[in-house]
């Protein structure tokens, strides 16, 4: 199983966040974090400052060999799918095929309107993009590194047509549908099932509070991926700094998350233009075993 880490990219001057968020995707590769995240905000909703995160992944593409670089996520509605397509192959080729391309419906309505879009019609326009997506994609990077975030059941049956992986946020404690439309996704998903789960980490949360909650999680069983973000979303970089050490030290263990892949042949496939094939995690339903502590 993969770990990632997912940040908002907030704080009141956005050049300083931009820094910061550099560094941090620096220091989750060297703590042997598969994956790196970033949210895309339009005009500092909820905080944000990120609305071009293809543009800060090229950045940190600079600066990092290894780590995947994600967009959590595109809202595809706000964008024109051929342009989307072109500068993510740019990044794609330029991290020597790192892009994990994450896209939404997106949830801001203000958003939506200053774009001359109509919120309530994101669902149908993020069907209606994405199809012109994939087909404008490079081929690796739409059958193996497209990401949909969604939180409705049509959407992952959607996802599983079309071969796109699941980012899944919702809480299956909230959401009891959420486990039953994964293990749909799982039997019927076109080119092989990629689940990742996005999963908040409150800053407060005791250690073992966090590995039990995550334990716990009826969906990992299905996932091939956890992405972990600092709680509140908003937090300071000290406490990203906190969380991104203590989950990388202490709770990717309980995971089965073995660390960096850094070995001669990942090092070798790296060298070659791009990650090895083979270095895709393998996801299997499975029982989640409980390691004593």
């Amino acid at each position: 199983m993969r770990l990632g880490y997912l940040t908002h990219v907030t704080g009141d001057d956005p050049s300083r966040a931009f820094r910061e968020t550099l560094r941090l995707a620096e220091r989750a590769e060297e703590l042997g974090y598969d994956s790196f995240w970033v949210a895309q905000h339009h005009d500092g909703h909820l905080g944000g400052r990120l609305p071009s995160p293809l543009v800060l992944l090229a950045a940190v593409a600079e600066r990092t060999r290894l780590i995947r670089l994600g967009t959590a996520v595109v809202a595809l509605p706000l964008e024109d799918p051929r342009r989307l397509a072109e500068d993510a192959a740019v990044l794609d080729a330029l991290s020597g095929g790192r892009l994990e391309l994450g896209i939404g419906a997106g949830a801001d309505p203000d958003a939506a309107r200053r774009f001359g879009r109509h919120h309530d019609d994101r669902h149908r326009d993020t069907l209606a993009a994405l199809d012109v997506l994939l087909e404008l994609l490079p081929p690796a990077l739409a059958t193996q590194r497209t990401w949909w975030a969604t939180g409705t059941s049509a959407s992952v049956d959607a996802a599983a047509a079309r071969g796109v992986g699941v980012l899944s946020g919702r809480p299956p404690a909230a959401d009891p549908s959420v486990v039953a439309d994964l293990a749909r996704y799982w039997t019927y998903a076109r080119g092989g099932p990629r689940v990742a789960l996005s999963r908040p980490l409150p800053a407060g949360h005791s250690t073992g509070r966090m590995i039990d909650d995550l334990l716990a999680d009826p969906a990992l069983p299905w996932a091939g991926e956890v992405i972990v973000q600092a709680q509140p979303a908003t937090a300071p970089a000290d406490v990203h700094d906190e969380v991104l050490e203590r989950t990388a030290r202490f709770v990717r263990p309980f995971l089965g998350v073995a660390g960096p892949a850094h070995g001669a042949e990942h090092s070798a496939a790296t060298a070659a233009g791009g990650p090895d094939v083979d270095d895709a995690p393998r996801m299997r339903p499975r029982p989640v075993a409980r390691t004593s502590r």
